[in-house]
């Protein structure tokens, strides 16, 4: 599959459209899986409130979404596509990872070649507004911060919680692939729901066991056999630049 993607992000399966002589959009017995993507093509319509865009592999199939912008955040259909050109602070042959908050995508790149694309959820509260102050705001919020991040250090596996010292009443023990952009945001995997694409967390990246384990062994620093975690820097490589847009 390549890129352009239009992902269903809902938990039930949503229907194909076809387009009638009048130009108006009709659902059909067809659908789309849940938390899949399909490949869109070069069509795409504005009709009656909704955006239909042409399937690729189906010509005269649509799958269609809201064009209210206003409910961009949690609408069912999201669209990933290929970055047309590299952020300043990235080299033509550098990895590094795209992550958009509205859409709730996540794609990893190398320059300008996009290898592997995902649904993720950000924090409940979306993206930060104007002035917000890192990290207090995200925690009171649970906006998730947008800028570009260096990795800072992955851990195997550790307990996760926003509590100074020992935590004792909010905790996830067992959290497995873990990534800090800059404490505490981190990637991780999410073990507690399946949701991803919508807006769950309280602050961080939440991805399924199986994007998280992939992300964790293809991001930089690798993790040395029979290590539980690794920073970046101090002999054990670069890291790997992670961007967070609000769109």
């Amino acid at each position: 599959m390549s890129l352009p993607f239009a992902w269903n992000r809902a938990k039930v399966a949503l229907p194909k459209y076809e387009r009638r002589d009048d130009g108006s959009f009709a659902a059909t017995k067809e659908t789309i899986a849940p938390k899949t993507p399909v490949e869109i093509g070069g069509t795409e319509v504005t009709k009656d409130g909704m955006v239909f865009y042409e399937l690729r592999r189906e010509p005269g199939k649509f799958i269609g979404k809201t064009a209210d912008p206003a409910k961009q955040l949690d609408v069912d259909v999201t669209v990933t596509r290929a970055a047309s050109k590299l952020p300043q602070t990235i080299e033509a042959d550098e990895k590094w990872l795209e992550v958009k908050i509205i859409p709730g995508t996540m794609t990893a790149y190398v320059g300008l070649k996009p290898v592997m694309t995902t649904l993720y959820s950000p924090g409940k509260g979306g993206p930060p507004v104007p002035g917000y102050k890192f990290p207090e705001d995200h925690s009171k919020y649970a906006t998730t911060a947008t800028g570009h991040f260096p990795l800072e250090w992955k851990e195997r596996v550790a307990t996760m919680s926003n509590e100074k010292g020992e935590p004792k009443v909010l905790w996830f023990t067992d959290v497995p692939h873990q990534q800090y952009l800059k404490a505490p945001l981190a990637l991780h995997v999410t073990y507690w729901h399946e949701d991803f694409g919508k807006r769950k967390s309280a602050e961080c990246l939440n991805v399924s066991p199986l994007d998280g384990l992939w992300l964790f062994n293809w991001t930089l620093p690798h993790l040395p056999e029979g290590w539980n975690a690794v920073g970046a820097g101090q002999g054990n490589g670069e890291s790997t630049k992670v961007i967070v847009t609000a769109n």
